[in-house]
Parts: structure tokens; sequence; C-alpha cells
């Protein structure tokens, strides 16, 4: 069937999703990009496709426009144990990597999917897990699950599918994981509890960063969704997973994918005729540095008139000294900013040099060994990163960001009774510590107190509302007020979710709505 609408109209709408979400629709694609349209246009009640693309053009996008089309002109559908061969050459070449070389001591996994859709695929991880680890329960797992379209999010937390979700599932699969119910099956609690579900633009939000749990990842898969970017922003996005990875960490995309071209700062591997891209490079850590040599110091030349007994100008050294203590608080603040550039740039490994010379001259130690946890956290070396940030608490006690971090190295050790007291320390220094109460809530979410969970969130709304939409929240990594009020925001589903499980008060059962 032809296209309905003019090719101007066409070229100009994809011009503007591009720019404004960053899907890419060449010509050839423009036909994918009508029926898209022609199926928002509905949706909205529009009556005219053209007049609705350009009301849509007309001004910049709402937080609610930009899910409407990320969602509108994307294909959502999955379904379980898809691209066999793929997930065969995950489980051979990375899951066996990764367990055997963990499993000794550590025992932690961390896994993202990225444009996770309805769910499907993080479902899918968390059963292979299952069936591999009989000690599962010891270890610390994390499976992430995002997505910009926050109605694939409800039905993924829902975990409840129709057999058109298990085209390639053997029946000792649905027999072991799933519950039927009528024409659905619902997922097990146990593997929906291994899963937790997030929002997140893959353009527009921070990664790798501690406070949405994208850091320090051993596995990210991000399958069918580059598809729909432009060549560079396929590239900017690839870069950032590379950050994101540990070193030697695995990167999963479609078969259909595949293209050196994006990849090039990974190395490849085959398993079955399916390819997987891996981070170069074990970690290094922050390497430990050699003494520097002392400098020979020349002996003092003694001020004039001290070898005849004539009193010294003290002004003037007084004067020397403080000029000399400026000068070197100078030169540490100079360096620890550009340990922090290169920290936000991703080069771990600079950034480390440079905060460990600060150690070593005495300068900014605080400071110094809080950037240290960070570097160390995002390379997924917690234990040296929880070393770091309990130095930097010693030194001053009094930081509720020390605190703070505390908190998230020690969440993601799986110490959620030790962070729970870690924010509640910071926010007895600050009161008004927003993300502290966002990462309480979080905690007690993932415990299962939905109470707790909402009184904390309602709590962080209460002071966010206080700030301007625009304004970078301390420790934040870059995100606004405005931003974090969304994320909470969009956790009302989870609320009516939960509501329709528990279902109505006692003293309304039974009555009509």
């Amino acid at each position: 069937m032809g296209m309905r609408l003019a090719n101007g109209l066409l070229a100009e709408f994809s011009g503007f999703v591009a720019r404004s979400i960053g899907l890419s629709f060449p010509k050839e694609r423009w036909p994918d990009l009508e029926k898209g349209l022609t199926s928002l246009c509905e949706h909205a009640g529009w009556g005219n496709e053209e007049d609705f693309a350009r009301h849509i053009m007309s001004s910049a996008l709402t937080k609610r426009q930009i899910e409407m089309l990320a969602g509108g002109l994307t294909v959502g559908e999955t379904y379980f144990f898809r691209e066999k061969n793929c997930l065969d050459a995950f489980q051979h070449l990375a899951l066996s990597e990764l367990i055997g070389r963990r499993r000794p001591a550590e025992r932690w996994l961390r896994i993202w999917s990225a444009g996770c859709a309805s769910g499907e695929e993080p479902y899918t991880i968390a059963m292979m897990l299952k069936m591999l680890l009989p000690d599962l329960q010891e270890w610390n797992i994390s499976i992430l699950a995002t997505d910009i379209n926050p109605h694939f999010l409800e039905k993924a937390m829902k975990g409840v599918y129709t057999k058109w979700s298990f085209r390639d599932v053997p029946e000792h699969i649905l027999g072991r994981f799933f519950r039927k119910q009528g024409d659905l099956f619902e997922v097990h609690p146990e593997i929906r509890a291994m899963v937790s579900f997030a929002h997140l633009n893959l353009m527009t939000d921070d990664y790798p960063s501690l406070w949405n749990n994208t850091n320090a990842v051993d596995a990210i898969f991000c399958r069918n969704v580059l598809m729909y970017f432009s060549p560079e922003n396929i590239q900017a996005v690839v870069r950032r997973f590379h950050d994101c990875l540990t070193p030697g960490g695995w990167f999963v995309v479609s078969q259909t994918e595949l293209n050196d071209e994006y990849f090039r700062a990974f190395g490849k591997e085959t398993h079955g005729g399916a390819v997987l891209f891996r981070k170069n490079g074990m970690s290094a850590g922050v390497q430990r540095r050699e003494p520097r040599m002392k400098r020979r110091v020349a002996a003092p030349v003694a001020a004039p008139g001290a070898e005849e007994g004539r009193p010294v100008a003290k002004v003037k050294k007084s004067a020397a000294t403080h000029r000399q203590v400026c000068k070197k608080t100078a030169q540490a603040g100079d360096m620890y900013a550009r340990a922090e550039q290169a920290f936000d740039r991703g080069d771990y490994g600079p950034a480390a040099e440079l905060a460990a010379g600060l150690l070593e001259s005495n300068q900014d130690r605080t400071r110094a060994r809080s950037l240290l946890a960070r570097i160390c956290a995002n390379q997924g070396r917690l234990d040296d990163a929880l070393r770091h940030i309990e130095d930097a608490i010693k030194g001053d006690s009094l930081k509720p960001a020390s605190h703070y971090l505390h908190a998230a190295i020690l969440k993601e050790k799986g110490l959620h009774q030790e962070a729970t007291a870690s924010l509640k320390k910071a926010i007895y220094l600050d009161a008004d510590f927003a993300l502290a109460y966002f990462a309480l809530g979080n905690i007690a979410l993932g415990a299962g107190n939905s109470g707790e969970a909402e009184r904390q969130f309602n709590n962080a709304l209460h002071l966010l509302r206080k700030r301007g939409p625009d304004e970078v929240l301390p420790e934040s990594e870059g995100i606004t007020a405005g931003r974090l009020v969304e994320l909470i925001e969009a956790m009302k589903w989870r609320k009516q979710e939960r509501a329709r499980e528990q279902g109505p008060p006692a003293g309304e059962r039974g009555t009509v709505p």
C-alpha cells in the first residue's frame, strides 16, 4: 500500500523526531513513520494526520509527548528466549566466565536490559540465572530493566503474558517459572523479584551513574533498540554503554544489528554462529604507586639580621607562608577539578592518578577519597570503594554527601540495613537531601514495604517541588529536580498495581463500584 502523506511532510517530521528524541527514520523507513504517525493520530483523537504532525512540531515536546512518540514509533513486541543462539552464546561465553570468576569470593552479578519493552528479556535472563546457579540465594544479583515507555514498564511489572510471548519456550520452562491463569501466564514471584524496572531515556539521562544503578555493569543487553537511532546517536549511546561496563564486560545486541563500525571499542567473541562484544581489559584498579623521590631541599637562608641577633621581620615571613599555602591550595583545587573532569569523561585511570596525587600531598584528602570511592564503584571494585569512602568519613564525618555515597555502595553490596542507616545519617546532617529520601524509598520498595516507600517518595517530592525544575540536585551527577519528580510520579502505576493486587479495603468488599 502506498503512502498517503506527502514526502515533504514526512521529511520534516522525521527530522523533528531525530532532533527531539533521537529516533532515525531515513527515507526507506518513511512507511514505518507514516504508520506510526497514523496510529498516534487515532490514539490522540485527531482526524487528520497532517494537522496532528504540525501540532506536535509547533512547540517544545512535553515529557508525555516524548513518551507518546517513543511508544508509537517503536515496536515493543518481543518474546521470551528470543534469538536463542544469542542467548546460548551469552550463557557459554559470558555467564560461565563471570560465574567462574566470581564464585570463589565475590558472588555478585550486574546485568542491564536497556530498552526492555514489556519485560520478556530481563525475565528470560533471570530464568537463565535461576537454572545456572543452584546457590542463587548466596549471590547478590542485580538485573536492571529500563525503557522510555511507561506503558511497556507497567506491563513488564505486572509480569502477565499471553501465549504469543512463548513462541520458542519449552513446556518445562512454562511449568517451572509461570502460573497459568486461564489464557494468561504470570511470571513466578521469585523471578519477578530478581528484576527491577525503571524509566530511562538513553538519549537524555545520565549513565553510567550510581544513582540509577547503571554503573559497573557486567553485561548490557540492548537488542532491537539501536536500529531506531541515527548513526551519530548510535555511536554516542554505545560509547556510554562502554563506560558503564566493567573491564571485560559483555555487550549484547541483536544479531541483525551487527556493525563493526559502531563497536570498534569492543572485542568480538563468537559461539554457535552468534556474535557478542566484549570490553577489552580486566580491571587494573587504582595503581599502587611507588613513593616519589623526595627533592633535596637547600638549607634555609637566614633572614637578614638574624646572624646579628636583630629581630627578624616576622610579618614578611608570615605573608610569604600565607602566599605559599594559598598557592598549594589553588594547585590542589586545580588538580581536583582536573580529576573530576577526567571522571566525568570516564577516564578513570587519569582521574585516579590525580586523586592519588592529592592524597600523597596531603591536600583535599576527603574529597580525593570520595572521588576514589566513586571511581572504584564505577569499576565494580566495591570493597575498595567502601574502604575509600569510610576513610573519607573518618576524616570528616559531617559531610552528608559522603554518607549518601557510603549508602549507595552498601546498597550495591546488598547491605540494605547498613545503607538505610547511612542514608538516615545524611538526612540528619541535611534535612533537605531529596536524593537520600528517594534512595530510602527505593530500598523500602525493594524490600516489599510499600507504605514506607510511598512515605519516603512523598518526602522527596515535597522537597523537590520547592526547587526549580531545572535545578541540578547535589550529588546527582546531573539530574534535575524536575527529572526526579518525573521519575517518582512515574511510579504511580506501581501504586495502582498494588491496589489491584490487594483488593478494596475490608469495609468495601462486596460493594458495587
